[in-house]
């Protein structure tokens, strides 16, 4: 045993001093992370630190939040069906106004719908107040509706009730006339409502030429017709060209789309119109077309 350790446990004094050195080196090694940790925790706190910290929590609960909210929110299919109505009333017919036109008036889609296909079963407006039978349409929003409207003068009643066609067709007012009074000429059904309804949107005839911007009134029909028509009632149903909006002029036959945009960039440019000449300061607005619209007009 003693030779064991004599032989293997004992250095010399360079080999001792080689092991202390190396067993210093390791003693550091082993200290340093000890006191890398204590010196650290001598810093002064860094309050951004704790902010970015805070922030990062912060964001980490509101993705927690969200994960926990189901991914598409329960729909309420009553409240689509409801429009918030904000009506624009104008002069109107209910029996001829197109789907825009009803659109315009701010009526909703659904009940413009119910308004084509009551029309389209055959139904139709005899007097304003029918207009409220319209299933859907709020009193309040038929209280100011009903008073634009505008039927002809005759009972339209009297244009769908069964009637006895005279072989001899009459002389007939174009502006007075009623559908019957038009069936009652040597041309299709479809041709005399047509008539109807042109002078309807027209505002009335002022001669009888007119009858032949009818789509569908050919040459040979007119010259068939001439001989029954006359013009002794001239009441036109004129435009308020200081009030009226950019659809309802362009809803006349004479006054396209540019034309109507024309009109109201003018007044609102310059002011209310102070009498309908004041037209023929709108550049593009020439002689002829000036001629055409004016009777239509007034302020």
């Amino acid at each position: 045993m003693k030779r064991f350790i004599k032989d293997y446990l004992t250095f010399s004094r360079k080999e001792s001093s080689i092991a202390i050195i190396i067993l210093i080196i390791i003693a550091i090694f082993i200290s340093l992370p000890y006191y890398y940790s204590y010196t650290k925790s001598k810093e002064p706190f860094d309050s951004s630190l704790a902010k970015i910290a805070d922030s990062i929590l912060a964001h980490q609960e509101s993705v927690e939040v969200i994960a926990q909210e189901p991914k598409y929110k329960k729909f309420d299919f009553n409240k689509s069906q409801e429009y918030s109505t904000t009506l624009k009333p104008f002069s109107f017919n209910p029996n001829t106004l197109d789907e825009n036109g009803l659109l315009a008036l701010g009526l909703n889609p659904r009940l413009v719908k119910t308004i084509l296909n009551y029309r389209n079963k055959g139904g139709s407006f005899r007097k304003p107040d029918d207009f409220r039978k319209i299933w859907g349409l709020k009193k309040e929003d038929a209280d100011v509706l009903v008073p634009y409207i505008i039927l002809p003068q005759q009972e339209i009643k009297k244009s769908f009730e069964n009637f006895t066609i005279n072989k001899s067709p009459q002389l007939i007012d174009i502006n007075t006339a009623t559908i019957a009074d038009f069936r009652n000429l040597p041309i299709e059904t479809t041709i005399a409502y047509k008539i109807f309804n042109y002078r309807e949107k027209l505002g009335g005839f002022i001669v009888i030429e007119q009858v032949k911007e009818t789509y569908g009134v050919t040459d040979t029909v007119y010259k068939t017709i001439l001989p029954f028509l006359r013009v002794n009632t001239i009441a036109l149903r004129q435009i308020n060209i200081n009030t009226a909006s950019e659809f309802e002029l362009s809803q006349h036959p004479y006054i396209d789309k540019n034309l109507a945009k024309a009109i109201i960039y003018y007044r609102e440019k310059y002011g209310s119109f102070s009498t309908v000449n004041d037209l023929k300061k709108i550049v593009f607005i020439t002689s002829s077309i000036y001629q055409k619209i004016a009777p239509y007009l007034t302020i």
